[in-house]
């Protein structure tokens, strides 16, 4: 899978994530949420995510290293 495929996948499952997670929040609090404000930090939150699992990852193979 390549790395703009991933980052759209990631960022969608962050926003829905993040919604549900803001949802659930709200009706236990009893407060009103932004959902556009937690849609944005949830779909970053996922990109910095994934970009740094694949950074880290990418750094740590051995046979990438290799020649």
């Amino acid at each position: 899978m390549n790395l703009l495929s991933k980052n759209i996948v990631a960022a969608i499952w962050g926003l829905i994530l993040a919604e549900v997670l803001a949802y659930i929040t709200s009706q236990l609090e009893g407060m009103t949420p932004d959902y556009t404000a937690v849609a944005v930090i949830g779909a970053v939150m996922a990109l910095i995510a994934v970009n740094a699992v694949n950074a880290i990852t990418g750094k740590a193979d051995p046979a990438k290293h290799e020649k």
